[in-house]
């Protein structure tokens, strides 16, 4: 009986268990399965949410000088890079919660459920744990407060999807989603998500998260406006105490942002009162000094005084007074202003971004006063409490690189005069001034050694109870990095080295940048820059050499060696071996202030924009020193500020000076034209249209355009800013025309004329190589370089086992398909795309791989796979047929069959041209028309090549360094038969003045003393004169060209000796030069028609190798493919433009915000002008009133005096 019992409980058991399994759906099990994951997973999983939410609020620190956060969340970086954080164990437990207890399996159906709409929205569910999707929503929270944005949004939105009947769980989902978005500055998307809520309905329950989110959306997309109403309505909703009050101080900003400073001044005051953490106290009680509008500023005043007062203030003194610096300055009080910001900056303790904030407005009000040398520190100083992320720093830093440079020129002129003075005093008076000044750097030194003491006396008291040296901590006001590598490495955090920059300034002063810093006269140095060399001082041990240029004995050298300059700044030696005595030294020091004179004016005018302190720096240049270096370009400058300004009569003061003491400079040359002042204004605008005209010629091989547009530009736009790029073009036609000379000139007159522009450094480097005898490479930017040598070392040579290399003729070894073009004039997708496609669709079983390679200017797609010779003509042939895509291809791609071995030769010191002839004697009976293409082609390429030439003489332009030639007249009324080297003058021979040609002459064809085809020959007119012989010298290819089309022909220099040839010779040569022609051009036209007809042949064989349904099959992937693409096109297009449009609204609306906050500025700042004006007007009535009054009584009492005394007698 007993164990009968015993078997019915276990049998109830196991028949409760199987009723709560997941894979069963019933009332019981979805209770046991939601029982249990709420108050046992999900239990402990929200426990760890929120008490690690708890700790990220309370725990986090803010700065509430700039507008604050509406959440702790945002604070955090945008690109996280690791996964996870404090909220992986709230993740965990959902997890886990859904995989123990997701009930998915279908309940069992009810007859007619199909026309309950309730019981087919049961059926159609996708979870029937009612308790999971708080577990859902933990999970995706989890990831949010992790910093996992995008990861969180995906599980929002499918939570979104996966709940789609229950309408709370999607708005709230969807809520948490936009919060995502916003997060990551995603805000077309956010907007988007909470606009199609509020369009759906918003339910009951979700209108406060909705109010809060929006707000905080609004906030970060800088919407203020429209964030008040929902900021209300979210501070209402809170419950967290320490988020209500962040979120009141932050509505307060949003009011001070609008210019509503009564509400700001009243919100600011209830954050005060809530009892707030002190931080956030003390911030609300400084910012409502800020907004203050009240008449009785005495009543701020003192209270802020009391605050500085305060010990537990200690640490916020630098906000203390620089709220006193806001009240003044909103008084107009300046001066009271900057004392009180002054004393922010000195008595601040902490060195972070509230004293940054401090020393910016310092700096800002010495810039509006235009004293840049004050201006300059605050701007420097700043900078090490400010990050990137700061709204000024792009300002601040650019202010603070350009006042630190200014300052450099500033001091460097103070010390030299200063230093001059000195020296022309007497010597008593100089003694007792240096005197002065060391008894001030001793007392200076007491008093660092003085607060030094006390600073380590303080931190030793300090770190006597909480420790010191430990990862994060300060150090000497440095931040310091931890070894688990959280701060930036020192050189790439720009607040560490501001840090470093003022404490080296502190213990060194400024320094240029440059050898020997440390040393106030670099002369008295007596070692040489460059190193000595080894051997030499081996020979005499001695670096040092005497009169006669032999080095000196090393025991001669210490009596030659002067005394040791003194580095003690407290002795007279110190100041005393700085003073310029002597006229050498007096001249090194006037240079230094006519440097640094030229480049303050230039400072105050490029980069700070202060031209009447520019002019009056430029004066004082011309004033010191009448003949200073900088004359003419500060003549220049002046010219154009003046003309800037409208000061008519200084822009004509200057332009005579440059006249009458430059007439042949480019600066005179340019606003001597009466169409100067426009040329000026429209340089900008049309020199770049210009330019990219030139560019463009340059890469199509038109140099006569680059030339002609260089000339016209240098002409008219000398002073054009791309006047180096413009050389620099001019300068690369003459490597495409082969002239090295021409090229070596223009290279030259680029790096002299202009130093320090960006292409000088490449210049630089060009002619380098030029002058090394480095070989140009002659041919077009785009074109097929087929002399080019692959493999050439660094000074152009080749080694003897490459030199020694030649090309195999195997036919059975494997082959590769080269597809051969310049670098960057083929888009390689699209070829790749072509030449996969072809092969893909022609081969199904045969594989080819395919990879690109690069070969110094050349770029190369190999197609690799073939057996041999015999597989890759038949390749060859098929990609030329009808179906194939060679046709298509660029014609800057060249197709060339290559062995492997053959191809590791070609890259080992060959040229394309050596391969080419290689292959057509040993394979040009297998592929007549492979070899025929390339001869065309190099033919096409070389005629291209001298039609540029002919075109480029025909416009006269020669090499930089060679001067314009004469022109000769050709007798009129004379035709010449043929054409012929030499010209005549009338009556007289013509002496030809080419230098010898360099290139050797045509094979068996052409003597020594003819001219190479290259040169353009001129018709010869009838010679008259009685000697049978005319002078005539080879001329040098790519140089001076004789056009026939002209009446003038250039004359140049006669070479030092001539050769003398008959007219009989010169007949021959003409003759034998015309049958040439003739004979190439009619080898060219067989080749072009055998090619021709090969080609033809070759179509006519190809066989109808695919069937025509393969070819209906591709069409119709094609089309498909199209379509798709075409789809994803428009539906980009469609996104785009949306966001530009939505962009474009939200820049409108901004707009409108801003010109309505200007407004409303305009109108406070007449009312603030208007009651001082009425209060002024008061206290001059009511002191005319007093005066009044105390005449009266003055009278009143004469009066009683006078009678008082007729009383008396």
């Amino acid at each position: 009986m007993k164990k009968g019992f015993y078997y019915i409980i276990s049998l109830f058991v196991v028949l409760l268990l199987w009723s709560c399994s997941t894979k069963k759906n019933t009332k019981a099990s979805r209770f046991y399965h939601s029982f249990t994951s709420r108050y046992n997973i999900y239990f402990n999983g929200k426990t760890s949410f929120d008490e690690a939410l708890n700790s990220m609020q309370t725990g986090y620190k803010e700065s509430y000088s700039e507008m604050i956060h509406m959440y702790p969340i945002s604070a955090q970086p945008k690109d996280k890079k690791e996964t996870g954080g404090p909220f992986d164990r709230a993740i965990e437990k959902g997890n886990k919660a859904i995989k123990l207890h997701s009930i998915k399996a279908k309940p069992a159906k009810k007859p007619g459920w199909r026309n309950d709409p309730k019981q087919r929205a049961f059926q159609e569910k996708e979870e029937y744990n009612p308790f999971l999707k708080k577990c859902w929503l933990l999970i995706g929270q989890g990831q949010f407060y992790n910093a996992d944005f995008l990861q969180a949004s995906a599980t929002f939105s499918y939570i979104a999807r996966h709940y789609a009947q229950d309408e709370e769980v999607v708005a709230e989902a969807r809520l948490w989603q936009a919060r995502c978005y916003s997060e990551m500055d995603w805000f077309y998307e956010s907007e988007d998500i909470l606009g199609k809520l509020n369009t759906n309905g918003i339910p009951r329950k979700n209108l406060n998260q909705y109010a809060a989110v929006y707000a905080d959306y609004l906030v970060k997309s800088k919407q203020y406006d429209e964030a008040v109403p929902y900021f209300k309505t979210a501070i209402k909703a809170e419950k967290n105490k320490l988020q209500r009050t962040r979120m009141k101080y932050l509505l307060g900003q949003i009011y001070a942002a609008q210019d509503q400073d009564g509400l700001a001044y009243k919100m600011f005051n209830e954050v005060a009162k809530a009892s707030p953490p002190y931080e956030l106290e003390f911030a609300a009680r400084i910012r409502q000094t800020e907004v203050f509008s009240g008449a009785n500023y005495q009543k701020v005043v003192k209270m802020l005084h009391r605050m500085a007062k305060s010990d537990k203030n200690k640490d916020y003194l630098d906000q203390v007074y620089y709220a006193l610096g806001n009240v003044y300055l909103n008084r107009e009080d300046t001066a009271n202003a900057i004392k009180n910001y002054e004393l922010g900056v000195e008595k601040s303790t902490q060195n972070g971004l509230e004293k940054a904030i401090c020393q910016i407005k310092l700096g800002d009000l010495y810039f509006t006063m235009r004293d840049y040398i004050k201006a300059q520190p605050c701007f420097s100083g700043a900078l090490s409490g400010i990050q990137k992320e700061y709204k000024d720093f792009k300002r601040v830093s650019k202010l603070s690189a350009v006042l630190d440079e200014l300052v450099v020129h500033v001091e460097a002129v103070h010390l030299q005069d200063s230093l001059q003075t000195l020296a022309k005093m007497p010597e008593t008076e100089r003694l007792a001034a240096i005197d002065k000044i060391i008894e001030q750097v001793k007392k200076e030194e007491e008093e660092a050694k003085a607060l030094a003491e006390k600073e380590a006396y303080l931190a030793d008291q300090a770190a006597k109870g909480t420790g010191i040296n430990r990862p994060g901590t300060e150090t000497g006001g440095i931040v310091l990095p931890t070894s688990s590598g959280g701060a930036a490495f020192y050189f790439y955090n720009p607040s560490t080295v501001s840090q470093g920059k003022a404490q080296f300034q502190r213990k060194w002063g400024r320094r240029t940048l440059e050898d020997n810093w440390r040393r106030r006269k670099k002369e008295m140095s007596t070692f040489d820059e460059e190193p000595l060399d080894e051997t030499e001082m081996a020979e005499g041990e001695a670096g040092v050499v005497g009169p006669d240029g032999q080095p000196l004995p090393a025991d001669s050298l210490e009596a030659g060696l002067p005394e040791v300059a003194s580095d003690d700044p407290k002795s007279r030696e110190y100041y005393l071996q700085q003073l310029p005595f002597t006229q050498e030294e007096v001249d090194a020091s006037n240079i230094i202030i006519e440097d640094g004179l030229y480049n303050m004016a230039m400072i105050y005018k490029d980069k700070l924009e202060d031209l009447p302190l520019s002019i009056e720096a430029f004066e004082e240049l011309e004033r010191r020193f009448p003949d200073n270096s900088h004359r003419l370009e500060s003549y220049y400058q002046v010219y154009l500020m003046a003309l800037r300004t409208g000061n008519t009569a200084l822009a004509a003061e200057y332009k005579a000076k440059m006249i009458n003491a430059f007439p042949n400079e480019d600066y005179t040359i340019a606003i001597s034209d009466p169409n100067y002042e426009y040329n000026i204004r429209m340089m900008d605008s049309v020199q770049d249209s210009i330019y990219q005209a030139t560019y463009n010629s340059y890469l199509a091989s038109d140099t006569v355009s680059v030339r002609r547009n260089f000339r016209n530009v240098s002409a008219k736009y000398p002073l054009a800013t791309l006047m180096p790029k413009f050389m620099f073009l001019d300068a690369l036609t003459y490597v495409q025309a082969g002239d090295a000379e021409g090229f070596k000139a223009a290279l030259k007159a680029l790096v002299e004329k202009y130093p320090t522009a960006d292409v000088t450094e490449l210049a630089g480097e060009m002619l380098k190589g030029i002058l090394r005898g480095r070989t140009l490479m002659q041919g077009s930017i785009t074109g097929m370089t087929w002399n080019l040598r692959f493999g050439l070392g660094e000074d152009g040579s080749l080694s003897a086992a490459d030199s020694a290399r030649t090309f195999t003729a195997e036919a059975n070894t494997p082959y590769r398909m080269i597809l051969m073009y310049p670098t960057g004039s083929v888009d390689k997708n699209q070829l790749l795309f072509a030449v996969a496609a072809y092969n893909f669709a022609n081969f199904m079983v045969k594989e080819f791989d395919l990879a690109f390679e690069e070969a110094g200017p050349m770029s190369m797609l190999n197609i690799s796979g073939f057996t041999g010779i015999e597989e890759i003509l038949q390749y060859y042939k098929m990609i030329y047929g009808k179906d194939g895509y060679a046709q298509a291809l660029d014609k800057n791609v060249a197709i060339l069959p290559i062995s492997e071995d053959n191809y590791e030769t070609l890259m080992r010191g060959k040229t394309l041209e050596e391969y080419i002839s290689f292959f057509e004697e040993n394979f040009g009976e297998k592929a007549p028309e492979l070899a025929t293409r390339w001869k065309n082609r190099m033919l096409v390429e070389e005629e291209k090549q001298k039609e540029a030439e002919a075109e480029a003489a025909e416009t006269g332009m020669e090499s930089p360094d060679e001067e314009q030639p004469e022109a000769i007249e050709q007798p009129e009324g004379e035709t010449p038969s043929k054409e012929i080297k030499s010209v005549r003058k009338k009556e007289t021979p013509v002496e030809e003045t080419e230098k010898a040609a360099e290139q050797p002459a045509a094979k068996d064809s052409i003597p020594e003393t003819a001219v190479p085809d290259t040169v353009v020959s001129v018709p010869v007119p009838e010679i008259k004169a009685p000697a049978d012989t005319v002078s005539v010298q080879p001329s040098v290819p790519d140089t001076t060209i004789i056009s026939a089309s002209q009446d003038t022909v250039p004359a140049v220099q006669a070479p030092e000796e001539r050769k003398e040839l008959t007219l009989k010779e010169i007949e021959a040569i003409r003759k034998r030069e015309a049958e040439e022609e003739a004979a190439r051009k009619e080898e060219a036209r067989k080749e072009f028609e055998a090619q021709q007809k090969a080609e033809k042949e070759l179509q006519e064989q190809k066989a109808k190798e695919r069937a025509e349904l393969l070819k209906k099959q591709e069409e119709e992937e094609k089309a498909l493919l199209k379509a798709k693409v075409d789809r994803e096109k428009q539906l980009e297009q469609e996104r785009k433009g949306k966001l530009k449009q939505a962009e474009a609204d939200r820049k409108a609306k901004m707009k409108a915000r801003e010109e309505l906050r200007k407004q409303k500025e305009r109108e406070y700042k007449e009312t603030l002008k208007q009651k001082e004006k009425e209060r002024k007007q008061k206290e001059k009535a009511y002191k005319e009133t007093l005066k009044a009054k105390e005449k009266a009584r003055r009278e009143a009492r004469k009066a009683k005096e006078a009678a008082a005394a007729a009383r008396k007698r």
